[in-house]
């Protein structure tokens, strides 16, 4: 299985460690690629819409028109048996996408073209931490899926 993480801007150093802690752990199950697209400019001179805008145009373009999974703060909730079900389903085809917003949110454009729409929780994260949460979640997914304890 190959999964592929989207996320404007860059991993910030106190999350660092963390981010390549799940990346190496995950990498035992599955080929992983994150990329960090260009964030779509300055966020206390541009109006909001330019800056999604500009993010959905970078999003989009390393797509190349694959589905994706959005997570969303609006999106299904699930626990983590149903999100390791879900990578399951993904694992039979063979790829998966995941696309996370920006620190201003996402463009109505990627949220109205997701297959699917996942909420890591109720609480706001900002995206760099939404992405440690997401690492955290497929890691212990496939842990689920393989029959093995987790504790970390």
């Amino acid at each position: 299985m190959e999964l592929e993480i989207i996320i404007p801007g860059k991993i910030s150093k106190h999350l660092f460690d963390s981010y390549n802690f799940y990346v190496d752990k995950i990498k035992r199950f599955s080929k992983i690629k994150v990329n960090f697209v260009k964030l779509g400019g300055d966020l206390n001179k541009l109006p909001k819409s330019v800056v999604l805008k500009r993010e959905a145009e970078e999003i989009l373009k390393k797509l190349k028109g694959n589905d994706y999974v959005l997570i969303d703060l609006h999106g299904k909730m699930l626990n983590s048996i149903e999100f390791s079900k879900m990578l399951e389903n993904y694992r039979l085809k063979g790829k998966i996408h995941f696309v996370i917003g920006g620190p201003l949110g996402i463009d109505e454009k990627i949220v109205n073209g997701a297959l699917e729409r996942i909420s890591l929780s109720q609480l706001t994260f900002t995206h760099e931490l939404a992405l440690i949460i997401l690492l955290e979640q497929i890691f212990r997914g496939f842990k689920i899926m393989n029959n093995e304890n987790y504790h970390y």
